[in-house]
């Protein structure tokens, strides 16, 4: 950083405000001033070199604010998300359609009417799965949750508006952010550091209920701890509740972050990462949708004793098999280049043909992009896929194997994942994916109709899911 007070004719005060963390790179900066001498930056930053836009950066970021109350003298830099990383992979900065653009460009920051810094910036890392992925964990979760970071302590940049005080008087903590995910057995829990109230985290409460907003107290861990695991939520038939509450000398902080972890079935036999639910906004429109067209859920699995994947998706139901129409699991991956340089994501699925005979392939999508047009996503078989099968009642069985589509090792994440029906193909759109031939889907980028929010699966191993 740097300040000038001569509309940019001469600069002083070059700061670093990345050096407390020893930031490699930033993207998209943004600055608010408010009183004489005060200011805030916001910006994404990574603690990995190299180039933060290229397919093979391995790097997470996080959301950073720095403050100045000096005019530039001295700047206070805080990690707004901490152990919450808001992106694994590359950011793109540049045009086109790659999957790392997935946070759209939007980002921006401003001060409320009290001083108090807001950051509006894009989570590409929202789920459970990605947000407590492992740092060596491949891949991203793709996600564009619309987020707003409010500043909670601390001084303002407006002065009149500075708590009594600032750099000394305790306040209880900020709210932690929690994620949850829910897999076989167990319920993983994770939590953001929360603000201090300039007094020390004492513990953590961890609430549980089966009925929302009913949690009772599960356990209370160390304020050091960010991570719970819950062995006791055994049961397939309940949805467990939490909260986590930070606790300091000063008090406890509000209870606003609960989180449902629902059963979604197991990695062996198939876990659900996108479900249409009764009475889901998009259910409606999926009742207009042919029985044999109709996504009702998707999940992944790992087969024990194989190192294979096992996607399913489920229609309302495959009783009458349409004539020259798709069904498609997508996912993110650059490991898709290694057949297609331009390919950025796999397939699989089962495909009819003129006469209705289905069969079962995967292979590779690319989407063109010329000049600030982007094309069409385009389909490259690469092969078919013995073992896979469809039944009746609308389930249809697709198996890979992992060697073939990038051998995603435990703890990597399948990113984006989706389901997808066409419908109508010809000769010449059988290879597309044009919105036009879409009947439905639980996820597409660039869709205004998507019944859900980009999935993500955290490979588990092909380990076997109980006793």
């Amino acid at each position: 950083m740097a300040t000038s007070n001569d509309r940019g004719q001469t600069w002083q005060n070059i700061y670093d405000v990345g050096a407390a963390y020893s930031l490699k790179n930033i993207a998209f900066p943004a600055a608010v001033a408010g009183d004489a001498g005060r200011a805030a930056v916001a910006f994404y930053g990574s603690t990995t070199s190299g180039d933060g836009s290229a397919n093979n950066f391995t790097g997470v970021w996080h959301l950073y604010v720095a403050n100045t109350f000096d005019g530039g003298l001295h700047w206070t830099t805080t990690d707004v998300t901490p152990k919450d990383p808001m992106q694994r992979g590359c950011i793109w900065s540049h045009g086109g359609a790659d999957i790392c653009r997935n946070l759209l460009d939007f980002f921006d920051m401003t001060v409320d009417k009290q001083g108090r810094v807001q950051v509006g910036y894009v989570d590409g890392c929202a789920d459970g799965a990605c947000a407590q992925a492992a740092l060596t964990a491949k891949g991203n979760a793709y996600t564009a949750r619309g987020v707003i970071a409010r500043q909670s302590s601390g001084r303002r940049l407006i002065a009149n508006f500075d708590p009594p005080n600032p750099l000394h008087a305790r306040s209880a903590p900020g709210m932690p952010s929690v994620t949850v995910r829910r897999v076989n057995s167990v319920v993983h829990l994770a939590w953001s550091e929360a603000d201090t109230g300039n007094a020390n985290i004492t513990s953590y409460r961890i609430m549980r209920g089966i009925a929302s907003g009913a949690e009772t107290l599960l356990r209370s861990v160390s304020g050091n701890q960010t991570t719970f695991d819950d062995t006791t939520a055994t049961d397939p038939t309940k949805t467990y509740y939490y909260k986590v509450l930070a606790v300091n000398g000063a008090g406890t902080s509000c209870a606003n972050n609960e989180v449902a972890a629902p059963y979604v079935g197991d990695t062996c036999t198939g876990l659900i990462v996108q479900k249409t639910p009764p009475g889901h906004p998009e259910q409606p429109l999926q009742g207009l949708a042919p029985a044999s067209l109709a996504i009702d859920w998707i999940a992944v699995a790992e087969p024990p004793g194989t190192n294979n994947l096992m996607f399913k998706m489920k229609a309302t139901s495959l009783a009458n098999v349409p004539r020259n129409s798709r069904w498609r699991i997508v996912w993110n991956s650059y490991a898709a280049q290694s057949y297609d340089p331009a390919a950025e994501q796999f397939y699989v699925g089962m495909r009819t043909d003129q006469n209705g005979t289905p069969g079962f392939d995967y292979g590779t999508i690319a989407t063109a992009v010329v000049g600030l047009v982007i094309g069409v996503p385009t389909e490259t078989s690469i092969g078919p896929l013995p073992g896979s099968s469809f039944n009746a009642d609308g389930t249809i069985t697709l198996i890979v194997p992992k060697s073939a589509v990038g051998s995603p090792a435990p703890g990597d994440l399948l990113g984006a994942v989706n389901g997808r029906t066409f419908t109508g193909d010809t000769p010449q759109t059988r290879n597309l994916e044009r919105s036009t031939l879409l009947v439905d889907h639980t996820f597409v980028k660039g869709q205004r109709d998507n019944g859900h929010p980009a999935a993500a699966y955290s490979i588990a191993g092909n380990v076997a899911c109980g006793p």
